[in-house]
């Protein structure tokens, strides 16, 4: 037993020495190793229960280790003034371009003119931050897979660029501990990573878009239309007014909502005998 305590101690003393060399990021990829190895202990015991808690722990480790690493990429093309321009314009891009999608998506479930609501424009452009989010996910980690055979490059003769006359004040002094391990691990858990998440997407995207869809007509009909309108309608009906002869006329119908686009019929009639009076007083004298 005191044997045991002993190897115990040391191997929590080497693991703190090993932790204190170590990054953010290369802290959740051994966790999520040490865990991971774990989940593969439960799976051949009669245990094998806890096997899947423990492996989705595992994953959630090395998911938080990638997305550090798109942090610390993030934060290192900010500093720049290049890589802030750049960043900002992306930004502006893909708001235009979320505004436009969020318009269209508006207009399909309408199925007339929607320019005039706006409020569920900007309603579905903030749903629309998830997948862009994830777009921009998809992109870093392509990036981050393409630069880093230059990475890789970099720190197998990192020494050896040290002491190039050029490149030495190029090179960063130390780049980070156990770089070539990390990068042989990075190299296996980013399309592993991006592999699982692509299947989840796939399969939810279908869910998000009716979720989407189905948020953005009830929104439509509870705050957007109008229930008191200067043209006439049937009882449990709202409107959108589109101009002054056009309206659309929203309806729930069993849990969904009908857009149905009409002419508009005032409720308000104009008076005939002041109309013709105003006719006569209108008239040219001869």
């Amino acid at each position: 037993m005191g044997r045991f305590r002993e190897k115990a101690r040391r191997f929590y003393e080497k693991n703190q020495v090993l932790c204190s060399k170590l990054n953010r990021s290369q802290k959740f990829y051994y966790f999520g190793f040490v865990v991971g190895l774990i989940s593969a202990f439960w799976y051949v015991t009669p245990f094998s229960d806890i096997f899947f808690s423990v492996f989705v722990a595992a994953g959630l480790l090395l998911t938080c280790g990638v997305a550090s690493d798109i942090l610390i990429v993030y934060k290192k093309v900010w500093e720049t003034n290049i890589g802030k321009g750049l960043i900002l314009v992306i930004y502006a891009v893909a708001t235009n371009f979320a505004y436009a999608l969020s318009s269209q998506i508006v207009n399909e479930i309408v199925t007339f003119e929607s320019s005039k609501l706006i409020y569920s424009i900007n309603l579905v452009a903030v749903m629309l931050v998830p997948l862009f989010i994830l777009a921009f996910t998809y992109l870093v980690f392509v990036v981050i897979l393409i630069f880093g055979q230059f990475y890789m490059l970099i720190i197998a003769h990192a020494e050896q660029f040290k002491t190039d006359v050029c490149l030495k004040h190029i090179i960063p002094e130390k780049i980070e501990d156990y770089a070539f391990r990390t990068f042989l691990v990075r190299f296996f858990v980013f399309p592993s990573i991006l592999g699982f998440y692509w299947g989840i997407s796939g399969h939810a995207m279908p869910a998000y878009k009716n979720f989407v869809e189905n948020t953005t007509k009830a929104f439509i009909y509870n705050l957007e239309a109008k229930k008191f309108s200067r043209c006439k309608i049937s009882k449990g009906q709202k409107v959108i007014e589109i101009n002054d002869k056009e309206i659309v006329v929203v309806e729930k119908l069993s849990g969904d909502y009908s857009f149905s686009p009409q002419i508009c019929s005032p409720t308000l009639k104009p008076n005939k005998k002041l109309t013709k009076g105003a006719e006569k007083n209108s008239a040219p004298v001869s």
